[in-house]
Order: C-alpha cells, then sequence, then structure tokens
C-alpha cells in the first residue's frame, strides 16, 4: 500500500514540476501577463516534450537526468506557490463561502472532487495494458531511452517509424524514472485528467461563467470515458490543444511582442505532433489557420507574416530533434510526409500501407466523411458569425475557427491515410477539444447577451443532452468497462500486485546472458521491454515486415531465406517467445485473416503468422543456445547436429 501512494504523490510532484517548467517559461516570454496554473501545466508538458527531443538525440536520458529535472521543476513551482500564497488564500475563502452560500454547490464541488480523485488514483497503478502494441512498443521505448540514453535504433520496429517521433515515450520515462510499468498512465490520462480540468475553470473564470454552470461543465467532462486501448496520447494532446486554443485567444499576444508570441505558439503546435503521427494534420492546420486569419484581418500584415515566418520556423525547430533520431533509426525525418524510410511497403513485398486496399463499404464510409466535412466548415462558419457577431469581435486570430477546421480536416486526412481504421480512436483528443470549444463558446454567450430565460434553458437541455449522448457514446465504445478496470486497479495498486514478477525478469535476464555481450539480437518475445539493452543491440520485430532494412524482410519465401536475409544484416542471434507465440497466437488472432474492414489488420496478421512460423521452423534446424520451455534463443549460423 506505501508504494502505491508513493506513486500517487510522485504523480502530483510532476504536475508540480510542470507548473514549474510552465512559469519558468511564462516569466521568460509574458514577464507581465500571468496565466493561470494549468496552461503553464501545459506550457510545461509542452516544453518537456522538445525538451525531451535534445535530451534523446545527445544522447544524454538517464534516470539521474530527469530526476534532476523533474526536482528543478518541482522546487521552483513550490517556491513560485510561495511567492503567491495570497492569491491562493483569496481563493481558497471565496470558495469556502460560495459553500455557505450555496450548499447544493457545495455537494457539487465536492462530488466533482472525489470523482476526480477517484479517476486519477485509477491511473496510479494499472494493469489492463495492450500486450501487442504497449508490451512490443510502449513499454520498450521509454525502457530504451533510460537505459542508453535515447530511442536509439529500432530498423525493424514498425511502431518506432509510424506511431510517433518520440514524445510520449519521454513522458513515460518521467514515470519509468522513479515507478514501473503499472505507472505509464500516470500522467496521460491520470495527471492530465487534474489540468484539463483546471483549463476548463480556468476559461470559465476568464470568462466570466458563472461558478454553477462551471461546476456542471466539470461534471459533463468527468462523465466522459477516456479511452484506454493502449498508452499512447489521448488526454495529453486534448490539453496541449485546448490550451492552444486559450493561448489564440489571450490577451497577451500583443502585436508587437512577436518572437514571444511565435514562440509559445510554435511550442504548442509542434508538441502534439511530437506525442502521435495522428495528431500532425490537426497541429499543422490549426496552426496555419489561425495564422491565415490573422493575417487577413491584421492591419499591420508585415507584422502578421513575420510572426508566421517565424512561428513556422520555431515550429520545424521544435520537431527537429525528434526527426534526426527517427531518421537515424528508420530512415526518414518525418513518415509518411517527408518519406516511408524504411517501411515495408517500399519493398515491394506484402507489406502493405493501411489505405492501399479500401473495400466499398470502406470508401462509402471515406466519401461520407467528405461530405459531412464539406457540410461542417460552413455551418462553423455560420456558427461563429451567428453567436460572436461581425462587429462584437473583429477578425484576429480566429481560435474557435481554427480548432474546428484544424479538427475536421485534420480527421478526414488521418481517416484517408488509415484506410478508415479506427478513426474514432485516432481523432479522439481533437473530437474532445471541438466539443469543449463548442459547449463554451456557446455557454458564454448566452450568458453574457440577454436572451430571454426560455431561451437559456433550453439551450442548456440541449447542451445537457448533447454532452450526456457524447458520453454514452464514449462508454458504448468499451461497454463502461472502465469503471471496472478503476476499481480493479486501486485494488490491486494497494495491494502491490505486480505486473511483471520477478521471475520472468530473471528468466528474460538469463535469456540476453546466453547472447555474447554486444551482439544484434532480433526478438519476437512475449515481453521485450524486460531486455537489458545496455548489453546488446536488441531489435524488436513488432509487427514482422512493417519495417526492416533494405532490400526488406523477405516474406512468403521460406525460412532460409530469412535466415539468409538476417545474418547479411550481421543478426546472427533471434529470440522467439515460442510458447505464447509472441503474445500474438494464432488461435486468438487468426480470424483477422477473414477479409473485413480493417485490411490493414489483416495485412499485419498475415506478415506476422509468417514469420512466426519461420522462427518455428529454425527453432528445428539451428541450434537453441537457450531455451527455457517458452522462449529461445538461437544462433543462426550454427545448425543442429
Amino acid at each position: 500500500m506505501v508504494s502505491y501512494f508513493l506513486a500517487f504523490a510522485w504523480g502530483i510532484c510532476i504536475i508540480v514540476s510542470l507548473i514549474g517548467w510552465g512559469t519558468a517559461i511564462n516569466r521568460i516570454l509574458f514577464p507581465e501577463d500571468r496565466v493561470e496554473w494549468a496552461q503553464r501545466a501545459v506550457w510545461g508538458i509542452a516544453w518537456s516534450v522538445i525538451f525531451g527531443g535534445l535530451l534523446n538525440v545527445t544522447w544524454t536520458i538517464s534516470q539521474a537526468t530527469i530526476l534532476i529535472y523533474i526536482c528543478l521543476g518541482l522546487v521552483y513551482g513550490i517556491i513560485d506557490t510561495w511567492h503567491h500564497k495570497s492569491s491562493i488564500a483569496r481563493t481558497l475563502n471565496w470558495l469556502i463561502n460560495a459553500f455557505k452560500q450555496n450548499k447544493l454547490f457545495a455537494l457539487g464541488t465536492a462530488s466533482a472532487f472525489l470523482l476526480t480523485v477517484w479517476q486519477y488514483a485509477g491511473c496510479v497503478s494499472s494493469y489492463n495494458f495492450s500486450i501487442v502494441d504497449d508490451y512490443q512498443a510502449y513499454f520498450v521505448f521509454p525502457h530504451k531511452m533510460l537505459q542508453i540514453g535515447s530511442l536509439g535504433s529500432d530498423p525493424f520496429s514498425d511502431r518506432r517509424l509510424v506511431s510517433a517521433l518520440g514524445g510520449q515515450s519521454f513522458l513515460h520515462a518521467l514515470n519509468l524514472s522513479a515507478l514501473d510499468e503499472r505507472s505509464l498512465y500516470l500522467i496521460d490520462p491520470g495527471c492530465a485528467l487534474l489540468i484539463t480540468i483546471g483549463l476548463i475553470v480556468g476559461y470559465c473564470q476568464r470568462k466570466n461563467i458563472s461558478k454553477t454552470t462551471t461546476l456542471t461543465i466539470v461534471l459533463g467532462f468527468l462523465s466522459f470515458n477516456i479511452i484506454r486501448l493502449n498508452t499512447t496520447s489521448v488526454l495529453i494532446p486534448t490539453c496541449l490543444l485546448f490550451c492552444l486554443f486559450n493561448i489564440l485567444e489571450w490577451e497577451g499576444l500583443k502585436a508587437e511582442n512577436i518572437p514571444n508570441n511565435a514562440a509559445i505558439v510554435a511550442l504548442l503546435a509542434a508538441a502534439p505532433c511530437a506525442l502521435k503521427s495522428t495528431l500532425i494534420p490537426t497541429s499543422i492546420i490549426l496552426f496555419t489557420s489561425t495564422y491565415f486569419f490573422y493575417i487577413l484581418g491584421s492591419q499591420t500584415k508585415y507584422k502578421a507574416i513575420y510572426e508566421f515566418c517565424l512561428a513556422a520556423i520555431f515550429l520545424s525547430l521544435f520537431i527537429l530533434p525528434w526527426s534526426i533520431s527517427l531518421y537515424q533509426s528508420s530512415g526518414t525525418l518525418l513518415y509518411p510526409i517527408l518519406g516511408k524510410g524504411l517501411h515495408g511497403s517500399v519493398y515491394g513485398g506484402s507489406v502493405k500501407l493501411a489505405n492501399s486496399e479500401i473495400l466499398p463499404k470502406v470508401a462509402m464510409k471515406l466519401k461520407l466523411y467528405v461530405i459531412l466535412t464539406i457540410i461542417c466548415i460552413p455551418a462553423v462558419l455560420g456558427i461563429r458569425f451567428w453567436i460572436i457577431g461581425f462587429r462584437k469581435k473583429p477578425i484576429v486570430r480566429e481560435a474557435a475557427l481554427s480548432v474546428f477546421i484544424g479538427g475536421v480536416v485534420g480527421t478526414l486526412l488521418i481517416a484517408f491515410s488509415t484506410g478508415s481504421a479506427d478513426n474514432y480512436r485516432y481523432s479522439y483528443p481533437q473530437l474532445l477539444v471541438m466539443l469543449a470549444v463548442f459547449i463554451l463558446i456557446i455557454v458564454e454567450n448566452i450568458e453574457h447577451n440577454k436572451f430571454n430565460l426560455k431561451f437559456k434553458k433550453v439551450v442548456s437541455i440541449g447542451l445537457v443532452v448533447l454532452s450526456v449522448l457524447v458520453a454514452i457514446k464514449t462508454h458504448k465504445y468499451n461497454n463502461f468497462v472502465s469503471y471496472q478496470e478503476t476499481m480493479n486497479n486501486i485494488a490491486l495498486g494497494t495491494k502491490n500486485v505486480p505486473l511483471v514478477t520477478l521471475e520472468e525478469r530473471d528468466k528474460y535476464a538469463t535469456m540476453l546472458d546466453s547472447v555474447p555481450q554486444g551482439a544484434i539480437v532480433l526478438t519476437r518475445l512475449d515481453k521485450p521491454f524486460l531486455m537489458n539493452f545496455k548489453k546488446h543491440i536488441v531489435w524488436i520485430a513488432d509487427f514482422p515486415g512493417g519495417a526492416s532494412l533494405p532490400p526488406g524482410m523477405p516474406s512468403f519465401k521460406g525460412e532460409e531465406a530469412l535466415a539468409d536475409y538476417l545474418v547479411s544484416h550481421s543478426i546472427r542471434y533471434v529470440a522467439y517467445s515460442y510458447a505464447k507465440e509472441a503474445n500474438f497466437p494464432r488461435s486468438y488472432f487468426e480470424p483477422r485473416l477473414i477479409p473485413n474492414d480493417n485490411k490493414w489488420l489483416e495485412n499485419q496478421a498475415l506478415n506476422t503468422f509468417e514469420f512466426q512460423d519461420s522462427l518455428q521452423k529454425l527453432g528445428k534446424t539451428r541450434k537453441r543456445i537457450y531455451d527455457d520451455g517458452e522462449n529461445f534463443v538461437i544462433d543462426l549460423l550454427k545448425y543442429k547436429s
């Protein structure tokens, strides 16, 4: 139980540290304008993602480096909080008086607080992870960072190439610097949940939205089920995009403060790009749209153009360290925009792009996305001018409109690039931001305009119904299992039940010791994140053939062709979890081979089964230098006698 509460506290320390770093950025860029704590926390997240890229490309990530980084931010955050203790005291006094005056508000606030703590507590120690995605890739990357100082080279990792540049892995490393794999939901969505609520409350306070309405919006947000299919970014990008919306509306972005404006906008736009590849279209389109409107509506267009150019340069520089690392590992600076690199599809084999085969049913779905986009953009424009009006607000940066354009067009592009595979999951952060912005803008205008009481009630009820419907939809996505998972995580976490036993860790250590130190090992294991990346060069075939060295991994050419190919690249040793089929057993995943809407998963399963069958055959003809009944390591240059 002690370890669970230490992990609980570690998450709070990370938040305070992020606030500290965000406060430092606030003082450097905008010394006369202090933003609220949640925005500073998001600035700290964005800076951490970009700073992580610098550490990664220079191979300087380590447990000591990260702990020093967190402690520096933590100390500065505590010092800054102490200097502003009078402001915090006034806020607490205001809350106490509000509770005394309105018992229902006090009850609602207590409910929101308990629900927030409960959801955060369920992220402190988790036990339900994706054995296909997390175990093969997203657990591996932060472990490699902490052990060798960088993501390093992994030319056979499909997810290293196509999934993300590495920002989320660095955030995971913040967890693993003090905790174990159970904590990998702690920052996202755990800490991100608290920060998102802070962003909502801060926005409502700036716009003078009533405390009762603010509480209702917060409770509505807490009713949503945050998707957790794997440990990739979900709620952190929501924080970043919503914070970017806040900044674009902020009066602190003065026209004469060009370099600082460009720096903060670029920082908040670059961070989502580094977190997950599917966020790049939305971030770039949002960034471009807001500057388009800014240049269009600015009276001093040369200043607006100068800021846009400077922000674009900053954005490129912020992403560059992550891009260089990807190029060194997988042959492209940014997949697929700047090339496909070592992706299996470039070799003309059996590996195909996600959208290379689209069934008629999926094609109709994509056409529907296009039609909805064509309808949605004018609708958003109409809503913008109907609610806000031409005269009530000049066209400057158009934050809300840019968020909708970025979200809608970005979602459409992702739908096409992935063949509409799991598009709801990939577009979830931007959809959540669009819904939040839509509700907040309508609520703001209803409260501040002299509409009659009946109209306000009708609109308020409509928004509540909309929120409930969307909340139900998010829960329907995984059948309300999040409630059960939260209770299970808290129960197992307080009992300190391990995710991986010491016996398993020792077994992996012994397995790797069988290989000569410094040798290259290609792995297809059930838990490759347990490997020691310091002793050997460990490459992971997360989706076999998805990425590989030229001239491409031979598929459907027999096990001997595979062996010759690996040896030609100095890969003499191969480790395989044959008992569990590397957590991709044919008995469970074979239904993916049945023609369906998701050709991507069908193609992945086809190539994975062929690769594993080849390893199984090689295990019968090559010498096994290690075999524990579940995993073996074979020497491709030595045949069985």
